[in-house]
């Protein structure tokens, strides 16, 4: 693209009124000055999100050690659970006396509670 006669003396103008004196080396510390505050905010959040990986790192790792314990925690009250039935199933089979509380449900008491001898309750009235 080829310059215009009045594009030429506006580029030959301006070239004239800088000053010699004004070279880039002048003008560096100007343009850092102004980007300055700019690269602080950046390096400023740069480090926040640093920060909040790591926190997020940190929140995982706690996570996944809090879920295998209670993972481990639902494996033991499970097997507890299976050995507190198998013992009252044997016991049911077994003709044991508590086998005929044992069968009955808390459902069957209005108020939930399982009365009788062997729970230190009011019989059922």
């Amino acid at each position: 693209m080829e310059l215009g006669n009045d594009d030429r003396d506006l580029a030959h103008l301006e070239a004239s009124s800088t000053p010699k004196s004004e070279t880039a080396a002048d003008v560096r510390p100007l343009i850092q000055n102004l980007g300055a505050p700019s690269t602080a905010q950046i390096e400023k959040l740069i480090g926040e999100l640093h920060e909040a990986r790591n926190l997020l790192e940190s929140e995982r790792e706690r996570i996944q050690r809090e879920t295998v314990r209670y993972i481990k925690f639902i494996q033991i009250a499970s097997a507890s659970v299976k050995i507190i039935s198998d013992t009252l199933s044997g016991w049911h089979q077994a003709g044991h006396p508590l086998s005929a509380i044992v069968t009955r449900s808390v459902a069957d008491d209005s108020i939930g509670r399982m009365g009788g001898p062997y729970f230190g309750s009011a019989p059922d009235v």
